[in-house]
């Protein structure tokens, strides 16, 4: 008797999870040092649920990856200027209600690095470069397209939201060295880590699947982390990723008056569906997935 795939996808869902948190519990005097070290420990930390969806799912998931490019960039600059505006306004609310209980101690902690900032100092323009070709494409891919993909194949698209909620929780959650660096002030930084998710979430099912601009927001989003450690580049980095959120929520303003609203996501035309009915997209106009061959005429 086959397995069931709910059964298989909590299978894959846990190990996801618990393979990017024993990082964080695994002694370091168990990984090697040096680059062997590092590609080994992404491995544990990634691979282990990719392996694992790839062998339940295979690429069904994935197969709108780049497809149509110009409505998976509409709807990741729409989606970032609705949430991204979200976190920044939620987190500021947070923040002024610690200054108002806990100014000094607040203070000190906010000006705390993570140790993943930390390790950039040594090579910013590694971890740059890191951030934008690898963190973001593989973490999307991961909990974008698996993990959130996955559970539309299996139950369809007509609870879609509740899905993006709770992937997006589990996506801020697995980020502990936020607590572990800011203690008691981390939710300042977790509302924000959650409406990321939502961003991703909501461009991706708007799309019918596109990760590929969502992906490069979210290297970039970590890549200005690193790109404020360069001296010279501190204030541009800055000025930039807020041109950006403030730029995408006047485009999110914009289309939502044009629209009169927000209309639901449609799947190749069709209203949202039911289980096993996520069909795919008509053949592009572009190049096609590099991941999937053209589906036939």
């Amino acid at each position: 008797m086959p397995v069931d795939q709910r059964i298989l996808y909590a299978l894959a869902t846990g190990a996801t999870a618990a393979a990017v948190i024993s990082q964080y519990f695994i002694p370091s005097s168990w990984i090697p040092g040096g680059w062997l070290g590092f590609v080994l420990g992404l491995l544990l930390v990634y691979g282990i649920g990719l392996a694992l969806f790839f062998a339940f799912f295979r690429l069904k998931p994935l197969r709108n990856y780049v497809r149509r490019p110009r409505l998976g960039a509409k709807e990741t600059a729409r989606w970032y200027g609705i949430f991204g505006l979200l976190g920044l306004f939620l987190a500021l609310a947070l923040a002024v209600v610690y200054f108002a209980f806990e100014p000094t101690r607040t203070k000190d902690l906010l000006e705390k690095s993570t140790p993943v900032i930390q390790a950039g100092s040594a090579n910013p323009l590694f971890y740059i470069l890191f951030s934008i070709f690898f963190v973001g494409f593989t973490e999307e891919t991961l909990f974008r397209g698996y993990l959130l993909g996955s559970i539309l194949s299996i139950e369809g698209t007509r609870r879609w939201q509740l899905h993006a909620l709770w992937t997006s929780l589990l996506f801020g959650g697995i980020h502990i060295y936020y607590a572990q660096t800011y203690l008691e002030i981390s939710p300042i930084f977790y509302v924000r880590l959650v409406t990321l998710g939502l961003v991703f979430s909501y461009a991706y099912v708007y799309s019918g699947g596109n990760i590929l601009f969502i992906a490069l927001l979210h290297g970039a989003f970590d890549a200005t982390a690193f790109l404020q450690l360069v001296p010279s580049m501190t204030n541009l980095a800055a000025g930039l990723s807020y041109l950006l959120l403030f730029g995408c929520g006047a485009y999110a303003l914009v289309r939502y008056l044009q629209q009169n609203g927000f209309p639901q996501p449609t799947w190749d035309g069709s209203p949202l569906v039911g289980p096993g009915e996520w069909p795919p997209l008509p053949r592009p106009q572009i190049a096609s997935s590099f991941l999937l061959p053209p589906p036939p005429a």
